[in-house]
């Protein structure tokens, strides 16, 4: 970057020169010109003359001036800066460039902008190493699996880290990972699992019992709020390749609660003080993890198996989803989770879509006093917001309207939101105990919930119900004090890959919105039901009861259901293994490439 600093120290002094076309320029005042000693000016300008920044034509002989021609505008030096940032993996310089380009120079920003797009997809090396390359808006620096809280967060873990068992959406049931078998006894309270051999961490480390009692040690004393602390009373060794818990009440399901991400498995010792460097045994293993960059390689000594992509690259592009899109994907592998880009660009490729399993919720704080105790007010939010018109007007991802977590009928969800009675909700307001305070809406910073929050402040002002949006870092808002101070929280829940295991997460975590807004009465109510849901070693057993708990909220208006969403991937058809998980994401262990 020093070629163009020099460069643009010229290009500023001499602006009044004609482009392309040669002027006096002594050595001397070029020295002047780039603060440095005859020697050095002479090169500086040798090497911005090999880089194509200028033509030097030296004055030889007595009175011959030195000439100097200046190649590059303006405009075509910025094109070449972001272009030197983006090779140098400086991705967030190179945005912040390529956006004052577009709002100052329009077809320059562009240009830049395409040709960043040029950059994504599918990278083969000389040496047929496979990168993947794709845009993201933000960056992911806590991976830490002890607070992992996001969707995208929680995908990334599962490309890096494994826990002793998983979920197969497949197969419907709990599969083997760092454990290839477990058993419990009669009363489901004391569980073995048995730990495969020869695994290997990413810095090649032996995988041993006590990572696994180190991990969930590290996660119940980190975490004072997870109620697996009150579940797990120990964890020990039972041998070389054993592992033994001892819990506080019979869990058929336990199995099943171990899939989640947090109990992914960590090395002993490891403090995540380098939050976004977890290190795992997972199929890739992160070389870089910054505001511009998330980069993964492949876990070589893979217990399952060599991954076939050897580098994965996020780059992060805050504003990608503004971006142009390529004309023809066809000439690059390319993979995108943003809808605006396959609107534009994907008619090539391929996109996968599902209906999303969870709901964007309205949740009411009834555990604070104030007028959303009286249910006429909490009804009268239910009657006075027209679900249809919501999916309608903010589109994006919203697709159909939600009558509980788990995507029913399209009959049933129309059966809920029909229920919308502006007239009626106006006449509930007047009736309660509402006097026009100011209720406080609580949200966290994601273009979609501020768009949630918005459009409901304003759809509550028509019913004389005023709203102040409070929007939040994730994290503030995971704290249960920051929780009991909102009067509502709009959010959304997405289920995993066992929307049981996920509710009962839901209900029971102590840093959860709607754990934290039940009053005593609805909170046994959910603690009674879940307690019953862990010891039904089916998964459909454990859903019917959860259905039956949403059920008692709904007729009390503890909450509101909103919209489900659909989940969009766009592919280039050259990459095989692709499939969507819970998450909307690709697991990228399966990816190989046609060709």
């Amino acid at each position: 970057m020093k070629a163009i600093a020099y460069y643009e120290r010229l290009l500023n002094h001499y602006a009044e020169m004609p482009d392309n076309e040669p002027f006096d320029a002594p050595i001397e005042a070029v020295a002047g010109v780039l603060a440095c000693t005859r020697r050095n000016a002479q090169l500086v300008l040798r090497r911005l003359a090999d880089e194509g920044y200028i033509r030097w034509l030296p004055g030889r002989g007595r009175g011959r001036q030195s000439r100097l021609v200046l190649l590059l505008t303006r405009r075509e030096l910025a094109l070449r800066k972001a272009r030197l940032l983006v090779e140098r993996e400086h991705i967030q310089e190179a945005w912040q460039l390529i956006s004052a380009l577009q709002e100052e120079a329009g077809i320059a920003g562009d240009e830049a902008a395409a040709w960043v797009s040029g950059q994504f997809g599918l990278k083969r090396s000389q040496e047929e190493r496979d990168v993947l390359r794709f845009p993201f808006y933000r960056p992911v620096p806590l991976l830490d699996p002890a607070y992992v809280t996001r969707r995208t967060e929680a995908h990334w873990l599962k490309q890096i880290m494994n826990t002793l068992v998983d979920y197969s959406r497949k197969d419907k049931a709990v599969m083997p990972q760092l454990a290839h078998h477990w058993e419990a006894d009669a009363s489901f309270q004391e569980w073995t699992f048995f730990l495969r051999k020869g695994v290997y961490f990413h810095d090649g480390r032996l995988f041993t019992p006590d990572d696994v009692v180190y991990t969930f040690e590290r996660v119940l004393q980190h975490s004072p709020s997870d109620w697996m602390k009150q579940l797990i009373k120990d964890v020990q060794p039972a041998g070389k390749h054993r592992i033994k818990f001892q819990l506080a009440e019979p869990a058929a399901a336990f199995p099943n609660l171990l899939c989640t991400e947090r109990f992914s498995i960590v090395p002993q010792g490891w403090d995540g003080r380098e939050a976004g460097m977890p290190v795992g045994t997972g199929p890739f293993r992160i070389v870089k993890n910054n505001e511009s960059m998330l980069a993964l390689e492949a876990h070589e000594r893979y217990f399952e198996g060599r991954p076939h992509l050897d580098r994965i690259e996020m780059w992060v592009w805050p504003d990608y989803e503004g971006q142009p899109a390529p004309d023809d994907m066809r000439g690059n592998a390319h993979l995108l989770y943003s809808e605006g880009q396959l609107n534009r660009g994907a008619s090539a490729g391929a996109v996968l879509q599902q209906l999303e399993q969870g709901a964007t919720y309205l949740s009411f704080n009834l555990a604070k006093p104030g007028p959303l105790q009286d249910r006429k007010l909490r009804f009268a939010f239910h009657y006075g917001l027209d679900r249809f018109r919501m999916v309608e007007e903010l589109q994006g991802i919203r697709v159909l309207p939600a009558c509980g977590f788990v995507p029913e009928s399209e009959r049933a969800s129309a059966a809920y939101a029909a229920s919308f009675n502006p007239d009626k909700a106006m006449a509930l307001v007047k009736q309660s105990a509402y006097a026009g305070e100011q209720l406080q809406l609580y949200t966290y910073s994601m273009r979609s919930n501020e768009e949630n929050a918005a459009w409901l402040q304003a759809e509550c002002a028509k019913l004389g119900i005023r709203l102040q949006v409070v929007v939040l870092p994730i994290e503030q808002l995971a704290d249960p004090a920051v929780i009991a101070r909102a009067d509502l929280i709009v959010a959304g829940e997405v289920l995993g890959e066992q929307p049981d295991i996920t509710l009962i997460e839901m209900y029971r975590s102590g840093c959860g919105y709607i754990a934290n807004h039940l009053d005593p009465q609805h909170k046994a109510a959910a603690e009674a039901q879940i307690a019953a849901c862990l010891r039904q070693p089916d998964d459909k057993a454990r859903l019917a009861l959860l259905q039956e708990l949403e059920e008692q909220l709904k007729r009390d208006c503890c909450l509101l259901f909103l919209h489900h969403h659909m989940n969009i991937v766009g592919h280039d058809r050259t990459l095989g293994g692709i499939s969507i998980n819970a998450w909307g994401k690709i697991n990228y262990k399966d990816v190989w490439i046609h060709g």
